[in-house]
């Protein structure tokens, strides 16, 4: 069972890297910005991964989407954001999987 500080905590940080605005920056440190990036989507995905595992709802339009799923995909079998709502991973047909890999 995963508890609810964990959780909380990831919530906390992705919260913190969400309000900063280093774009900026981006254009004279451009390596520390995509260092930033990675680790604000890795954050983003062990969040969004807790969520799962303690049975909590999450979006299944994208692997890093913290978002509360509040409709469900245009098939409507999977839950997602209001932003996602037509880009559900889940649906996503196994032959359109095989020719994006090659």
């Amino acid at each position: 069972m995963i508890p609810n500080e964990l959780i909380a905590y990831y919530e906390s940080l992705v919260k913190e890297q969400g309000s900063s605005s280093s774009e900026d920056e981006a254009n004279e440190h451009l390596r520390a910005y995509v260092v930033e990036l990675k680790d604000a989507w890795e954050k983003r995905a062990i969040l969004r991964e807790l969520r799962f595992r303690a049975g909590m709802a999450v979006c299944s339009g994208g692997v890093d989407c913290v978002e509360t799923p509040t409709t469900v995909c245009m098939d409507g079998r999977h839950p997602t954001c209001s932003k996602h709502t037509d880009d559900c991973f889940l649906c996503v047909p196994v032959s359109s999987l095989s020719q994006m890999t090659r």
